[in-house]
């Protein structure tokens, strides 16, 4: 190399009589280190999607298993002998097959099971679909045996609060070590107390948002009862009114009726007297004139 050659210098420079490697080289550990910071958890993930089938073989070793597969498909083993070849945990597999397949459900990558030999997959980035962390596809949940309730209040609970909900599992899976941190550091039982404290306060706001609800029905209810009991109370009443105001009526049409018949007498009575010439004692001619008065009147 010529002494104006200063990429070359620094190429063939030499520390204490050891000479380098250049730059060529580690620029490539560089970019190599680049790319799996970039896609190394989906290649990971890639790894295991497309050599594990949930449920295939489980408990049966790679060894023991058919050979025939065909030439296109990909020879795939449960999650549990594959983190055995592997030197993992099969949650952990199972979880890097969940994250795989959460991103396929989005269109970017294909499903585990559609991913064939001799097919180019382009790994996706991590800087635009991040592996972990808050909006990440990984999740470490998945491989656990948890109810679908417990998981909804995990996540739930991990979004209010900003926590992972890998972190959270990890903590409600080992109830020994709680117990453990809780005797050995005042930080931790100081946390726990103020847990503990808003559970309570979340416990009363529900029961009294319970109470309040189970009072409204209760009252919506007696509302229903006293307004019933009123009606009850009014229907006799208003037949009553109803049949004093029928009978008042009907006595005054009686009345009517038999004023009006005692005109008519009163009326023929003296059409007799205006007919003949009748002689009547002092008595009766009084007791006649009364009449008269009264059918006039």
């Amino acid at each position: 190399m010529t002494g104006g050659d200063s990429t070359g210098q620094a190429a063939d420079a030499t520390r204490d009589g050891v000479r380098d490697d250049g730059d060529d080289a580690l620029r490539a550990d560089i970019a190599q280190f680049v790319t799996l910071e970039r896609k190394g958890p989906w290649l990971m993930a890639y790894l295991v999607a497309r050599r594990v089938e949930p449920g295939e073989g489980d408990g049966v070793r790679l060894e023991h298993q058919s050979r025939c597969f065909d030439r296109n498909t990909f020879r795939r083993v449960s999650a549990r002998e594959f983190a055995r070849l592997a030197g993992t945990s099969a949650k952990r597999v199972l979880a890097l097959w969940q994250a795989w397949n959460r991103l396929a459900a989005e269109g970017v990558v294909p499903h585990a099971m559609a991913l064939q030999p001799g097919t180019d997959v382009e790994l996706p980035d991590a800087k635009q679909y991040p592996f972990y962390g808050e909006n990440g596809y990984y999740r470490s949940l998945d491989g656990r045996s948890i109810s679908p309730e417990r998981r909804e209040a995990i996540e739930r609970e991990a979004a209010t609060s900003g926590t992972r909900p890998s972190a959270i599992t990890y903590v409600i899976g080992h109830p020994k070590a709680v117990k453990t941190a809780l005797l050995a550091d005042e930080a931790t039982r100081a946390a726990a107390r103020e847990a503990l404290a808003e559970f309570d306060a979340r416990q009363a706001a529900a029961d009294a948002a319970d109470r309040a609800a189970a009072d409204d029905v209760t009252s919506h209810r007696q509302r229903e009862f006293d307004d019933a009991q009123r009606r009850e109370r009014e229907s006799p009443a208003a037949e009553a009114r109803a049949a004093r105001d029928g009978s008042e009526s009907e006595a005054s049409m009686d009345v009517f009726n038999a004023m009006a018949e005692i005109r008519m007498a009163a009326s023929r009575a003296l059409a007799l007297l205006h007919r003949r010439q009748i002689r009547f004692t002092a008595d009766r001619a009084e007791a006649i004139a009364e009449l008269c008065d009264g059918a006039v009147m």
